[in-house]
């Protein structure tokens, strides 16, 4: 019985601790979760300080950088940008310069006017009416602008060929982009103010500009002065009062020689004639320096087959001769009244 009575004993000892627990047990998990809660923010508080500081750090950093910049860009003054005198040593640059205006102007801007042409010569052939004469008015504006633009380089050409005559002349030039700049704009302006006569009616270019068209509008007729074909402004002289001017010729594309159209032609650099290749190869033989009188009606100059050079450009307009005088006599054919 000492035993059974001390098993019983030993398990309600056992027995309190587990009712205490019971108890116990709500409160004091609440305690060890708030503990741990608070051990999780003391753990945390110290991170989130850390990033909040870092961001802080780094905010102070881009604004310490930005007033770095500003004060960079305001503390450091830009160099003043001097103008040297140009002397001797450096003229050969403003030739240089000079040359390549003029390379440009005739490698690059001058092959426009033969293109320009061609295109004046088919609409004034194939191009009849208001549309013909609107079509003709676009193209002739065109022609002109192409000979302002050459103006233009050429103004830049000839202010920089001025002042290389003037350092070579040893004389000490200062300011010489304001120079140049200023040059350049003064010979504009003064383009601007004058007429499209003043502009125009001696220009070579614009002068085989308009045979072209008259040639094909009017065959077999002399085109008049380009005076004529130029409206008149304020600031021109009198028609009266002006110089004498030389009306356009006729153009012959006949072989002197062969007394046809021309068929690969060669131009003589002496006289400015034009004959057919197999023409004028046969009568003056193989001998290259072989000099003979000029064929043509009242040339006297001496050529030889030296002196001759091939004319694509006027082959190409003996070409469209042709085939315009064919037309006609098509066009005359067909109106013929057979009885």
């Amino acid at each position: 019985m000492p035993v059974a009575g001390s098993s019983r004993s030993s398990k309600r000892h056992r027995r309190a601790p587990s009712s205490d627990i019971e108890e116990d047990g709500p409160s004091q998990a609440a305690q060890q979760q708030q503990q741990e809660d608070v051990e999780m923010d003391d753990e945390e508080q110290p991170r989130r300080s850390k990033k909040s500081s870092k961001k802080e750090k780094k905010r102070a950093e881009q604004d310490s950088d930005g007033e770095d910049v500003d004060e960079a860009e305001e503390d450091i003054p830009i160099p003043e940008m001097k103008d040297y005198p140009v002397d001797k040593n450096q003229a050969g640059k403003l030739r240089g310069m000079s040359q390549d205006w003029a390379t440009l102007r005739e490698k690059v801007h001058l092959p426009g006017y033969n293109f320009i042409r061609e295109v004046a010569a088919s609409v004034a052939e194939f191009t009849e009416g208001e549309k013909g004469e609107k079509a003709m008015t676009q193209i002739d504006a065109l022609m002109r602008d192409l000979l302002d633009t050459e103006y233009e380089l050429t103004a830049h050409e000839k202010t920089l060929d001025g002042l290389f005559q003037q350092v070579s002349r040893n004389e000490n030039i200062e300011g010489v982009i304001e120079m140049y700049e200023n040059g350049v704009q003064q010979r504009l302006e003064a383009y601007k103010q004058k007429t499209a006569r003043q502009k125009y009616a001696k220009s070579d270019q614009y002068h085989k500009f308009k045979q072209a068209i008259y040639e094909v509008q009017h065959p077999d007729e002399a085109m008049p002065p380009l005076t004529d074909l130029i409206p008149r402004e304020e600031g021109d002289v009198s028609d009266d009062d002006d110089d004498v001017q030389i009306g356009g010729i006729t153009q012959d594309y006949k072989c002197p020689l062969s007394l046809t159209i021309l068929v690969e032609p060669l131009t003589s650099k002496v006289c400015g004639h034009s004959y057919s290749a197999a023409a004028i190869r046969e009568y003056l033989g193989n001998a290259r320096n072989r000099q003979k009188e000029c064929p043509a009606t009242g040339c006297k100059k001496q050529i030889s087959l030296a002196s001759l050079e091939p004319n694509k450009e006027l082959a190409k307009r003996a070409k469209a001769a042709a085939r315009r005088e064919r037309a006609r006599e098509e066009d005359s054919g067909d109106g013929e009244v057979i009885e």
